[in-house]
């Protein structure tokens, strides 16, 4: 029987009908509160505004501290990056190493990673860390405002990898302004250095940024790469992650993932779930980021 996981962490409502999530059952967390200094532009700080913020090692203990007593089961720890791609993560190892000793799952997206600072997350038992791939040198200047390369990005993966850490690269699929530029080169780097599993998005444009009214990638071109991720890497499991518009697009988009033979969705719709239903799949619900899986 063909299975298939849908992740709906609760740091967003989910109810289809069939499943509800918990209320802080997982939730993202920046450390620099709406701060960062590269403002990319299809972001531009919006998506650190949505976390809770804890920009002290003491804060973040404490806050974890306050949502494990109620219920929460992991969490996400993120912030705006520094000028060179990084999140600054080296002062709260401590408080990561505290947290995961909590026995909450902690999901840390690093942003670009040097080898001092993978070590470092290894020694604080971190579950999952969240690495963006870009396979295009222009997407990485014009995007992400940052004088870097493709090189870069796979050797922050191989830090990873070399530390031991247990990794779950995210590739934005139509991140150069809705075009399709680097997403192959960034499957090739996962084939190239391994993973435990890879989570697959699609840009979604947000309202006041530059890529406010930028037209997502044709189905066509989203359907080629997923069915390239599963032929390049049949051994790592593939997720379609949060990030994609609503509506329609986002559901066409489900659907290609369940015909790719994807491992795991999160946030599926109502319909995607009655479709896979109807082929007969065995579905589990699990209110956790969909990095976790593998």
């Amino acid at each position: 029987m063909n299975k298939i996981a849908f992740f709906v962490p609760g740091a967003r409502h989910y109810d289809n009908g069939l499943y509800q999530n918990s209320a802080n059952s997982f939730v993202n967390i920046s450390i620099t509160a709406s701060e960062c200094q590269c403002c990319c532009e299809h972001c531009k700080g919006q998506l650190l505004k949505s976390m809770l913020a804890a920009t002290e090692p003491e804060l973040l203990v404490d806050l974890a501290t306050d949502l494990h007593g109620r219920g929460c089961r992991g969490i996400l720890i993120s912030g705006g990056a520094c000028q060179d791609g990084s999140v600054p993560l080296d002062r709260f190892a401590g408080a990561l190493k505290h947290i995961a000793a909590m026995g909450l799952s902690v999901v840390v997206h690093p942003g670009l990673l040097a080898a001092d600072t993978a070590n470092l997350l290894a020694e604080s038992n971190v579950t999952r860390v969240a690495l963006d791939l870009i396979g295009d040198s222009a997407t990485i200047r014009e995007v992400y405002h940052l004088k870097r390369t493709p090189a870069d990005y796979q050797n922050s993966l191989r830090a990873a990898r070399l530390a031991s850490l247990k990794v779950c690269p995210h590739i934005v699929i139509g991140l150069h302004y809705g075009k399709i530029r680097g997403e192959y080169e960034a499957l090739k780097m996962v084939a190239a250095e391994g993973a435990e599993s890879l989570v697959l998005v699609m840009l979604n444009p947000l309202q006041n940024t530059p890529m406010g009214g930028v037209t997502p990638p044709p189905l066509e071109s989203v359907a080629e790469i997923f069915k390239t991720a599963k032929q390049l890497l049949p051994n790592i499991p593939v997720a379609l992650g949060c990030a994609r518009p609503p509506g329609n697009y986002s559901h066409a988009i489900e659907r290609l993932a369940v015909e790719a033979g994807f491992n795991a969705i999160a946030y599926p719709a109502r319909e995607t779930v009655d479709y896979v239903l109807s082929l007969g799949y065995h579905i589990t619900y699990q209110e956790t980021c969909c990095g976790m899986f593998a």
